[in-house]
Order: C-alpha cells, then structure tokens, then sequence
C-alpha cells in the first residue's frame, strides 16, 4: 500500500494510501480539488497522515461535530480556518469533499 503523499497533486482519487500511524485514507476527487484550491502547502495532508489528536493546540484529526462524519482534519495558523471531513467506510478513513470554516 502507498505512503500518503505531501502533496495533493499526487493523491489518486479512490486510491487508499496509508499514514505513518497506520491510518487508511482515501480521497474523493473533489477532495482533491480542495486541496489544490485550500491547501496549496499540503497543511491538511500532514494533519492527515499526523492521525487523531486533542482537539486543543494540535494540527491533526479531531472529532467530527457534522451528523454522518467521523473525524476532520484541524491545521492553525494560515488556512486553519477549514476543516475536510471524513468518515470511515470499511476501516478506511474517506474524504468525500465536504469541507466547513470555523
């Protein structure tokens, strides 16, 4: 299985990469084209591959609060104010592209 790439313009669509942590992600194609469009400096990705944190001062995964989604990807500082949710879909973790601003 393939590491997740740094870089969205890498990321296959339905492709399941895995994280350093062990996490399967998967990626819809509009999420890529999110992620081209919000995360030129592939912030999310290493959220992503990082796997679940605490919610407070962390780049990472936290908890979902959208109804249906498991976990979002939470990066601070420039482009922190989007959020890519995901849920899980047979153990892998999918970003369907649905992303919120807090």
């Amino acid at each position: 299985m393939e590491a997740l790439p740094d870089n969205w313009a890498n990321i296959q669509p339905l492709t399941v990469y895995c994280c350093s942590t062990g996490l399967l992600v998967s990626f819809a194609e509009s999420q890529i084209k999110l992620g081209l469009k919000y995360d030129q400096k592939g912030k999310h990705l290493k959220a992503i591959e990082k796997g679940l944190v605490p919610s407070r001062g962390n780049i990472g995964l936290i908890a979902s609060q959208e109804l249906g989604y498991d976990l979002k990807s939470k990066v601070l500082s420039k482009g922190g104010d989007r959020r890519f949710h995901a849920k899980f879909i047979n153990d892998v973790l999918h970003f369907p592209g649905f992303v919120t601003e807090h």
